[in-house]
């Protein structure tokens, strides 16, 4: 980073045929490496994104990038097909907008859509395009792993229809109930890390192994306080378990002050810096939030998250079908009632539902 601060301050010491020259040479090397980027990418194919065979060849290029063709189900794709990218129609500035988007502090959309001249929809479809697809399957902790809930207010922020609106300041409805969003976050000291949107309402045992059951190693150690529902789902799942009363943070090393403390970042960036969110929205939040603890110090970061970003081939029938996939999560695992679904049509949605929920990890 240093380098980019000296040649910024040399700015305005440049001609002017040396700012369009520069501006050459910068636009080639960005071109350059977009497309490194996108065969890194093609190399990381597993399977067809229709059907998921692995038995597929290479079949013939399509503007200069390889187009491959399943022997399984006869069709054909392209490496970023059902990928953040497809069917975009400035893919180079989406591009550009993930850069802007990984590399710096949580904004505000107003603010996206001002930087790259677009419209602040869709500046909002481009930035939930790219943090759904970042949804991961929960990791592997190997050692002592701490882990507890965060607590959100159950908001439908933006939904329209709604015959009462919620006022700004603190809900009348305290303590534990099911107005609550719980968000489950794992972190393993010097390691792994999970952020899930698991449940509105009392946080209970089948929601945890839903998502972490056979997550642990041997090895591993899980540190908590005495919540019911993580103490059963430790016994069910024969885990060494270290717990702790509430007023008891500092008891050698039986805390949970590392995720504490990356809770509270997250909060902060949901509740003050977005004014908040939507719980709809809530688990794409938690990727954003995930990936960058995740990649932290690592020099290629961005490059990095925007890999994995392109190779998830189930982004697109999830973003289609993110209205379908939040009443699924309400019906089941909350006892709010679904209210006002969004009345924008989606051309591939419904008939794509099952390939969608095969990708998300709610």
């Amino acid at each position: 980073m240093a380098n980019i601060y000296k040649i910024l301050q040399e700015l305005p010491n440049l001609s002017f045929e040396e700012i369009f020259l520069l501006q050459e040479k910068v636009t080639k090397e960005a071109d350059f490496r977009s497309k490194e980027l996108l065969k890194d990418v093609e190399n990381t194919i597993l399977a067809c994104p229709q059907c998921g065979s692995k038995d597929f060849i290479k079949w013939c290029k399509y503007k200069e990038t390889q187009r491959f063709k399943c022997k399984d189900c006869n069709s054909t794709f392209l490496p970023t097909t059902g990928s953040s990218v497809h069917w975009l129609k400035k893919p180079k500035l989406f591009l550009r907008f993930c850069v802007s988007m990984f590399s710096g502090n949580v904004c505000s959309l107003k603010t996206q859509s001002k930087e790259f001249g677009i419209s602040p929809s869709t500046a909002f479809e481009w930035r939930h395009k790219a943090l759904i697809a970042l949804g991961q399957e929960s990791p592997i902790f190997q050692g002592v792993t701490e882990m507890d809930d965060i607590w959100f207010r159950y908001s439908q922020k933006g939904r329209k229809g709604l015959k009462y609106s919620r006022k700004r300041g603190r809900s009348s409805h305290k303590g534990d109930n099911d107005f609550v969003s719980k968000v489950l976050m794992s972190k393993e000291r010097g390691g792994e890390l999970d952020i899930s949107l698991i449940k509105i309402g009392r946080l209970d045992k089948s929601s945890i192994e839903q998502r972490l059951s056979g997550k642990f190693a041997d090895t591993s150690v899980l540190v908590s306080d005495k919540h019911p529902s993580i103490l059963s789902f430790a016994k069910s799942e024969n885990l060494k378990h270290e717990t702790f009363k509430s007023e008891q943070h500092g008891k050698k090393d039986i805390h949970v002050q590392t995720v504490n403390n990356l809770a509270a970042s997250f909060k902060a960036d949901v509740n003050h810096v977005l004014r908040g969110v939507s719980t709809k929205y809530l688990q794409n939040y938690a990727n954003w939030f995930g990936v960058k603890e995740k990649y932290k110090g690592l020099k290629d970061k961005v490059k990095t998250i925007i890999k994995d970003c392109f190779s998830n081939n189930k982004a697109w029938d999830m973003f289609m079908n993110t209205e379908l996939l939040y009443k699924d999560f309400i019906l089941k695992k909350s006892k709010r009632t679904y209210r006002c679904p969004t009345v924008r049509y989606r051309k591939h949605q419904n008939w794509n539902f099952e390939n969608a929920k095969r990708g998300t990890y709610i």
